[in-house]
């Protein structure tokens, strides 16, 4: 048995770290919640220029998305682990009968610090680190723990994380609009031309679908190079 004096250690640190580790799961919220706001601001803006037939800029605005979204994921598997370590913790610094399962939660969130980084969060998270490994390494004194147990138990997790991650990131964040719109107005042309073989005008077609004379000019390009229709059309001087 380990003396009164290192329990009562054990019993600080832990304490310490569940403190730390809440403040840590905050501020990924926190991050989480700006990543969303500025992906909405992203996806609005590319709507905008969808519309207005700016396919350049909108697929500069969705290729930044894309980046923004990939450190959502990251952000999202280590709030999730970041939140085991938390509900483990809770646990433990009322059940003293826990204690054996320190060095597999120290090394759990030295695992996390290697698969899933944490901007801006290093100091308070190596903080953490440090108390939780004191810890363990009082327990480990008195408790036969096999590692390879540690490493399994800290890789299944790891991994549940990393599913349930990318899940919440697909029903979290909306789908990015694409070239779907400009398809969509190339349909509205086409129909209008075949209600209206006989009458066409581009200017009146324009005016009637509330677009540009020069986008209604660019779709038809389109569906005469995919020979969906053929329009004559008057000469015209140059």
């Amino acid at each position: 048995m380990e003396p009164a004096g290192s329990m009562e250690r054990v019993k600080l640190l832990l304490r310490e770290s569940l403190t730390d580790i809440e403040l840590v799961s905050y501020d990924l919220e926190k991050i989480v919640r700006n990543l969303r706001r500025k992906d909405s601001e992203y996806l609005e803006k590319i709507s905008l220029l969808l519309e207005k037939n700016d396919h350049d800029r909108a697929k500069a605005y969705a290729e930044e998305i894309a980046m923004l979204r990939r450190v959502a994921k990251l952000i999202y598997q280590s709030s999730l682990l970041v939140l085991t370590i938390k509900l483990r913790l809770e646990t433990m610094v009322e059940s003293e009968e826990l204690y054996g399962m320190l060095p597999q939660l120290a090394r759990l969130l030295s695992r996390i610090s290697e698969t899933s980084p944490l901007p801006n969060l290093e100091k308070e998270f190596v903080g953490v680190k440090a108390k939780l490994e004191e810890a363990a390494s009082i327990i480990t004194k008195t408790t036969a723990i096999r590692s390879e147990a540690v490493d399994v138990e800290a890789e299944r997790v790891i991994k549940e994380a990393e599913r349930l991650a990318l899940l919440k990131l697909e029903t979290t964040f909306p789908k990015v609009p694409s070239h779907d719109l400009r398809e969509e107005a190339k349909q509205r042309v086409l129909e209008y031309l075949k209600a209206n073989t006989d009458s066409f005008d581009i200017e009146k077609c324009a005016k009637d679908l509330s677009m540009g004379k020069n986008e209604v000019e660019s779709l038809l390009n389109e569906l005469i190079k995919e020979k969906k229709v053929i329009v004559k059309r008057e000469e015209e001087l140059v």
